[in-house]
């Protein structure tokens, strides 16, 4: 029996639906997004700032396409490790994947954990336009992290106080986009074009202890399944440690291992480290969302868990409050 659903019979106002499933690293939102998919003919649209790049499949915890149940995957495997890809370029294909999924009676399914990705498609944030100076890059690449941030904190300390330390590339993109507008970077999040649909975002969060549990298992289980070996393969088609791609956590890790700068235990131990730091402050960002209907997935089974998801999915379609 098939247990896809058209959700477009259902609809009670004039906007089209559409779901974003976001939530920390490691809490279970591709298995939800699947289950979400098959239940109610939906394409899923990945907002993550690493499954774009091809090649680079274990680290990024892409699914197989095998385990993808023959549901439609947007922007995945989209740009070499070697181009630039920024959330605006994003923006424009996830958009246009939203508008295609609605035209052919699917339900767009947005999910991911980079936070100013989901931001993009379901608030319509307004981004600038992408013009590298490549002349002030040099010259903000020749400063070190503190004048940089002393810069940036001049400028905009709304959004120094949310850059973490060591991340310069960061720090160098604010202070370009300084120099191309006299509206401060961070007021961005206050610019926005309305979307023409209704917005049901869910939740996933995991208890502390549990979702370090959890992350330290999932880098285990890319090792087994050759991450190795894919870091191997990247570096040896010449991306290097200033290749954006080569920024993401396990990748840069690894790296440095193969290179000498670290040993193996080393570099595992820093991955897992810094994944359980890049979780913690995916919590603080999603913390910020509002009108995020949250499920704790501790001690929940996958099948609680979707119960729960569809039944908001549900009252939406239905018009009730949530």
């Amino acid at each position: 029996m098939d247990q896809r659903k058209d959700y477009t019979e259902q609809q009670s106002d004039s906007l089209p639906l559409v779901i974003g499933i976001i939530g920390a690293t490691g809490t279970g939102k591709s298995e939800l997004s699947l289950k979400m998919a098959l239940r109610y003919d939906g394409w899923i649209i990945s907002a993550d700032s690493m499954q774009v790049y091809r090649g680079m499949d274990i680290g990024t915890a892409k699914l197989r396409l095998e385990e993808r149940q023959g549901i439609r995957h947007a922007l995945i495997d989209i740009v070499s490790p070697r181009d630039h890809f920024s959330v605006a370029s994003y923006q424009e294909l996830a958009l246009e994947a939203v508008r295609s999924a609605l035209a052919s009676g699917h339900l767009p399914i947005i999910v991911g954990g980079s936070g100013l990705y989901v931001r993009a498609v379901l608030d319509g944030y307004e981004f600038l336009p992408q013009k590298t100076d490549m002349e002030l890059r040099t010259q903000l690449r020749a400063l070190s992290e503190n004048e940089l941030r002393w810069r940036v904190k001049a400028i905009d300390p709304l959004a120094e106080a949310t850059i973490a330390a060591h991340d310069c590339r960061r720090l160098t993109r604010v202070l370009e986009m300084a120099c191309q507008s006299d509206v401060p970077p961070s007021s961005l999040k206050h610019r926005r074009h309305p979307v023409p649909w209704r917005v049901v975002r869910i939740g996933l969060r995991a208890e502390r202890t549990d979702l370090y549990r959890r992350l330290d298992a999932r880098v285990d289980a890319m090792i087994d399944a050759g991450m190795e070996e894919e870091v191997r393969r990247l570096l040896a088609e010449g991306l290097t440690a200033e290749d954006t791609a080569m920024q993401g956590i396990g990748y840069k890790e690894l790296a440095r291992w193969l290179q000498g700068s670290l040993t193996r235990a080393e570099a595992i131990e820093l991955w897992k480290k810094r994944t359980r730091n890049y979780a913690k402050r995916q919590e603080t960002w999603f913390r910020r969302e509002q009108n995020v209907e949250w499920i704790n997935v501790t001690n929940q089974s996958t099948e609680q868990v979707f119960a729960r998801a569809t039944t908001i999915v549900e009252q939406a379609l239905q018009g009730d409050e949530l």
